[in-house]
């Protein structure tokens, strides 16, 4: 297979050297392209990593309600933007009052919200979940897509359900071998890095996409 390989380049290479020198050119611009976008993602993810780090030092030294530089930095880093005041009345507060309830769940947090602004806020309450137990996953909607799942729309009938379902589902698949590869790949340029293996597959998703 070499030998037939290396006749048909010396072939391609005769027959036409400006073809053959701008085939190299794509390969090594491709090559480039791809080290690139590795050593950009790896910039990103780290900017995320020191940013979720601050969030998680600070977490339980703060009144999160009252802080506002923590409320920024979290609303920056989870991009949680463009919600009525209320909104961050109630998501903060409830935040300071559970961020040592490690049995806390989805669902409950879910209800707690819609209670208090009568939408149901599935990722931003995976964000607040995931930031007092930090081994439950985000609901972001490239692992939607990676899934093939459809968020229901505001009109379906029995959305809370279909919502958590969802997130059940997102759950899970934190626990393939798909999502498990991405482990070893952020240890491998972060090896100090004290953060769940959630996160880690976390910060790969969100900074690489």
């Amino acid at each position: 297979m070499k030998h037939f390989l290396s006749i048909e380049i010396q072939k391609l290479f005769c027959y036409n050297t400006n073809a053959f020198a701008g085939m190299v050119e794509l390969v090594i611009q491709k090559f480039l392209g791809v080290i690139a976008d590795m050593e950009t993602s790896i910039e990103k993810i780290e900017i995320g990593l020191k940013k979720y780090i601050k969030i998680m030092s600070t977490l339980k030294k703060t009144d999160v309600s009252q802080d506002k530089d923590f409320q920024r930095l979290f609303n920056g880093f989870y991009r949680m933007r463009q919600q009525p005041a209320n909104f961050y009345i109630c998501f903060y507060q409830f935040l300071e009052q559970q961020k040592f309830n490690t049995n806390l769940t989805y669902p409950q947090v879910l209800t707690h919200l819609y209670n208090e602004t009568g939408r149901i806020h599935a990722s931003f309450s995976s964000k607040l979940l995931a930031t007092v137990c930090p081994d439950m996953p985000v609901w972001d909607k490239h692992v939607l897509e990676n899934l093939e799942l459809q968020p229901p729309k505001y009109y379906e009938k029995n959305r809370f359900e279909k919502v958590v379902a969802i997130y059940n589902n997102i759950c899970n698949w934190y626990q393939t071998q798909e999502a498990k590869s991405m482990i070893p790949i952020f240890e491998e340029y972060f090896p100090d890095a004290n953060i769940s293996n959630t996160k880690k597959i976390d910060l790969i998703l969100w900074q690489t996409r």
